[in-house]
């Protein structure tokens, strides 16, 4: 079944800041670590080209890092000319080593450009501000001279992709990959992010038809900043799934508002035409500690090891039957059914059928524990 809910040089110096006051957010929790967050290709000089089109996938994979894919359309208005392009990468920060791993960022990988259906070779810099550029041409620093911190927990530099670009005149295509860990902490399962800013820094100052398409995998609950979007008409989840508005830190941990997305299957989308972003994407998954009681039985597989032991036989029935109420299955036990009716995420399926051979390997360990 198919459900469709329609829920409702100065530039720089900003970005760095941007880059620098998110690192904030993501590290303040103890014993939490920060690894990477997407970014635009930005062009290192002035330039009069423009962004006609981007189509921004990001991809979950097993809660341990963010494949991203981005197909750009560039426009150039006159003559064929080379620039540089770069892409800006924070460093790393908190329980976890942060040095550089063969000249790269240790927590990215697969980077790659192809331009116009030409795979492009790129160099990785290090800088410690906005003033890396020189006459369009990206000045790297020796980490064996630099006078700041360059290993153990926190170092005080990043990372610049930069790549030379040949624009011919007209249209141009670029498609680019790379994919990053998932940050996380002792609040956050996982939290990542991705600075669409960036994208003012072209000529048209914005992006002329932008879609952003996120994939979260399976049985996921988790939530969206509303930092670059009004409110949940904006977004599209092709698949099954809901969502609700979350009203500041009273209902997540340290952020403001936010829209708190349940997904059995498929993937959100949110696209606008003549797109000023004027802020980034913020998606993060909370953990909630050992606070679930059974009364509230969590969505997501990551969650159900924090419920608590069921206080009597019906919480135990409940338990076992976990996995097809995530289904949607329509039960015929009056209790069970007002139970789950009671969750924010069951979203009733008539036509399902629960079959055990067809749940997860965890799933079917779930069962038997609550036989």
């Amino acid at each position: 079944m198919n459900l469709i809910v329609n829920p409702a040089q100065t530039l720089r110096v900003c970005l760095i800041s941007c880059i620098l006051f998110s690192l904030a957010q993501d590290t303040k929790a103890n014993d939490g670590v920060f690894y990477a967050r997407g970014n635009q290709l930005i062009p290192v000089a002035e330039t009069d080209i423009s962004v006609r089109k981007e189509i921004l996938s990001l991809k979950k994979v097993r809660n341990q890092h963010i494949e991203v894919t981005v197909y750009y359309e560039f426009y150039n208005p006159g003559n064929a000319k080379t620039i540089t392009v770069g892409f800006e990468a924070a460093s790393p920060s908190g329980d976890v080593e942060t040095s550089p791993r063969k000249g790269r960022h240790p927590f990215m990988r697969d980077f790659t450009v192809n331009m116009n259906k030409t795979l492009l070779p790129y160099e990785v810099a290090f800088v410690a501000d906005s003033l890396y550029a020189d006459k369009g041409k990206v000045k790297t620093m020796k980490l064996d001279t630099f006078k700041g911190a360059t290993d153990g927990n926190h170092v005080d530099f990043f990372y610049v992709y930069h790549f030379q670009a040949p624009f011919k005149k007209g249209l141009n295509i670029i498609r680019h990959t790379y994919s990053y860990a998932l940050s996380g902490s002792v609040a956050y399962h996982y939290d990542f992010a991705y600075v669409l800013t960036a994208a003012n820094r072209w000529a048209n100052k914005q992006i002329d038809d932008f879609t952003l398409l996120i994939d979260p995998g399976e049985f996921e609950t988790f939530n969206i900043e509303k930092t670059f979007f009004r409110d949940s008409s904006q977004w599209l989840i092709k698949g099954i799934g809901k969502v609700r508005e979350l009203k500041g830190m009273g209902e997540t941990y340290f952020r403001p508002h936010a829209l708190r997305f349940h997904v059995q299957k498929g993937i959100l989308i949110f696209r606008q035409q003549n797109f000023k972003p004027e802020g980034e994407l913020q998606v993060f998954a909370e953990n909630y500690g050992y606070f679930y009681d059974s009364t509230y039985l969590p969505f997501s597989y990551y969650q159900q090891d924090r419920i608590a032991e069921p206080a009597d036989a019906f919480r135990r029935k409940a338990l076992r039957n976990l996995p097809f109420a995530r289904r949607g299955y329509v039960f015929k036990d009056r209790q069970l059914d007002a139970f789950f009716r009671g969750m924010d995420w069951y979203i009733p399926n008539p036509g399902y059928r629960p079959d055990i051979k067809l749940l997860s390997e965890a799933e079917k360990q779930w069962i038997a524990k609550w036989k």
